[in-house]
């Protein structure tokens, strides 16, 4: 079986129900997949890693944020959006317009729509809020900012016991904190390095597609071409070279070494020009072959069947 990709449980549902309309036989085997996070960092309190660490200004000022957000919040919805907001005011104030902006632009239902005459459709068009006017490079600054700070800010509460909307008393005085190291910088590992792991088990599908029945792309459905092109693109291929090798010569026999060579697809049309080769898979082409009874191998003999 031609291995095709590895997806979620409905994308696999959708791609076999294209492949199978079309005659292609697939087989779909879950598995487990494992992602992992790896980081190392110095855990210690604060007045140590600011002995230890190169540059921690950014983590004293979100130390202060962090402070400030805490002593007005009750939830911790409200401290991560108030820390936020004094990270960046000017960021947070383009956040609103943005989100603004989108709900402003909703599309209306076609019975609203239709409701309305053309020049009122008209002069709703014309009437659409300004483009928001912001620099992408500093947007996405800031988001990768911010998402390091929130990350930081949710480490040090873990860290410190600390529950949003109770009493801090003095946890914060010398805090408990984690920032990323690399165990380069020293020449004798401290401490305080630590190696944080994380490991998340997932399910996931693999999607096999029968060789022989490959050539029966062909008949597939223009969606599937339109939504899964790289996948197309590769059951061609292989669709191109079966049928290739399943066309018998004009004496209907050759020998390994022949066949061999007969493993290799070129194909020049128009702006494209495609390239298969087999060869270092013969012995698995032929197998197929011989299970869709199109030819039989004997020592170094191919033989095709009438």
């Amino acid at each position: 079986m031609f291995f095709l990709g590895e997806y979620d449980e409905d994308e696999a549902a959708n791609i076999r129900s294209f492949l199978s309309d079309a005659g292609i036989r697939v087989e779909l085997k879950p598995y487990l997949v494992m992602d992992s996070d790896e980081q190392f960092c110095l855990r210690g309190r604060y007045s140590r890693l600011k002995e230890m660490a190169e540059d921690i200004c950014d983590y004293e000022h979100d130390l202060s944020l962090i402070k400030s957000a805490l002593s007005q919040s009750s939830t911790p919805e409200e401290f991560d959006e108030l820390f936020l907001k004094e990270l960046d005011p000017t960021m947070m104030k383009i956040r609103d317009e943005i989100l603004a902006h989108c709900e402003s632009d909703e599309i209306e239902s076609p019975e609203e729509l239709s409701e309305e005459s053309p020049e009122e459709n008209s002069e709703d068009t014309s009437e659409e809020s300004e483009p928001l006017d912001f620099n992408v490079d500093a947007w996405l600054n800031y988001l990768l900012r911010s998402g390091k700070a929130q990350s930081f800010a949710h480490s040090v509460l873990s860290l410190n016991g600390i529950i949003v909307g109770e009493p801090i008393g003095d946890k914060l005085d010398d805090p408990l904190l984690e920032i990323p190291a690399d165990p380069g910088d020293f020449d004798t590992e401290p401490d305080e390095l630590v190696l944080n792991a994380d490991y998340y088990l997932s399910r996931s599908i693999g999607l096999y597609v029968d060789e022989f029945t490959a050539p029966l792309v062909s008949d597939m459905d223009e969606e599937f071409i339109d939504m899964y092109p790289d996948e197309y693109q590769q059951i061609s291929a292989l669709g191109l070279l079966i049928e290739k090798l399943a066309t018998p010569p004009s004496d209907m026999k050759m020998s390994l070494d022949e066949f061999i060579e007969s493993c290799m697809l070129r194909k020049d049309e128009h702006d494209v020009r495609l390239m298969v080769d087999g060869r270092d898979v013969f012995m698995e082409l032929i197998r197929i072959l011989e299970r869709g009874d199109v030819l039989k191998s004997k020592g170094d003999k191919i033989k095709w069947k009438k």
